[in-house]
C-alpha cells in the first residue's frame, strides 16, 4: 500500500515477544521488487536460526551477542553489509580509521575501502572478543543452529 513511499523496511528475524520466526528472504525479495531497502534486527535470531543473509539478497543486518550466543551485558554486537554496498565507494558511510584505506589513512580527503570491514567503527575489546571466539567455536562444532534446530 505505501511502497511508493517507503525507503527502507527494518524488520525483526524473530519476534522476541512470540518466537515466530519471519521470512527473510521472502520479506527481502518483496521489498527488492518495489526498489526498497531491507534490513533486519538479528537480536534474537543469531545463534537460535540459520541465517544466510548474503543468499538472501539482505542489505544490511545488526545483531547483538549477549542473548544466543553466550555473551552478556556489553558484549560486542555484529553488523552485516551486503557485499553489494560495501564496495560501492559512493554511498553515504561514517568516515572513521578502520573505513579509510590504509594507503592513505592518515591523509585527506577520505577514501573509503570497498570491503565490508569498511564499517568497522572503533577498536573491539579483544578479552570479550576472545570469550566470543571461543563459544562460536563450539557452536560451529555443534553445527550452529542447524542441528540443533527442531522442526
Amino acid at each position: 500500500k505505501h511502497a511508493d513511499h517507503l525507503a527502507l523496511v527494518m524488520f525483526a528475524g524473530v519476534n522476541f515477544f512470540t518466537g515466530q520466526l519471519f521470512d527473510i528472504a521472502e520479506i527481502t525479495a518483496a521489498a527488492h521488487k518495489r526498489g526498497i531497502i531491507v534490513g533486519f534486527d538479528l537480536a534474537h535470531a543469531i545463534g537460535n536460526v540459520p541465517l544466510l543473509l548474503h543468499d538472501w539478497n539482505v542489505d544490511f543486518a545488526v545483531w547483538c551477542s549477549y542473548k544466543y550466543l553466550n555473551a552478556g551485558p556489553g558484549a560486542i554486537g555484529g553488523v552485516f553489509v551486503h557485499e553489494r554496498h560495501a564496495t560501492n565507494a559512493k554511498l553515504p558511510r561514517l568516515a572513521g580509521w578502520f573505513g579509510n584505506d590504509p594507503n592513505t589513512r592518515f591523509r585527506f580527503p577520505f577514501h573509503p575501502l570497498t570491503v565490508g570491514r569498511s564499517v568497522i567503527r572503533r577498536s573491539f575489546r579483544w578479552r570479550r572478543c576472545a570469550r566470543r571466539y571461543r563459544s562460536l567455536t563450539k557452536w560451529a562444532e555443534w553445527n550452529g543452529s542447524e542441528q540443533n534446530r527442531s522442526n
